[in-house]
């Protein structure tokens, strides 16, 4: 799997921020041939999204698209995309005792977990899930 990061230059991030992340996140998933885009986007452009694709009409900190049980995966490599407002990030870095980096860095975990079928709308499944989101970013579960 390669990450590409889209509109880092716009947003001012450097993508080798992220380098330990991703490796992390390719040791825990699936080897997967492919390409998934994280895209760092404004407020506007995540709220169309958002409402777009799931009736929600306000912005979000993160969503994702996953394209591997498409049939057109075989044939365009795309695993999914990951859409991540910088402003929102930002904003709810300090809730949580964040840098900005280290929110990226949190929403490009959750993000690619759901890429990959990881979901929290269970309980259960939210404990699978939290627990590789902590050994992705170090944290104590």
């Amino acid at each position: 799997m390669e990450i590409q990061f889209i509109n880092t230059n716009e947003w001012g991030i450097e993508p080798k921020a992220f380098k330990a992340v991703v490796a992390k996140l390719k040791k825990i998933l699936p080897k997967t041939l492919g390409e998934l885009n994280v895209v760092f986007v404004d407020d506007a452009e995540i709220h169309r999204l958002n409402k777009a694709y799931r009736h929600m009409d306000k912005p979000t900190d993160v969503l994702s698209f996953s394209y591997i049980e498409s049939p057109d995966f075989k044939t365009s490599r795309m695993i999914g995309e990951v859409y991540i407002s910088v402003p929102t990030a930002t904003k709810q870095a300090p809730d949580y005792g964040n840098t900005l980096v280290d929110e990226l860095r949190k929403l490009i975990t959750h993000g690619v977990l759901h890429v990959f079928g990881y979901d929290h709308e269970l309980d259960a499944d939210y404990l699978v899930m939290s627990a590789l989101e902590d050994k992705v970013l170090g944290r104590k579960s």
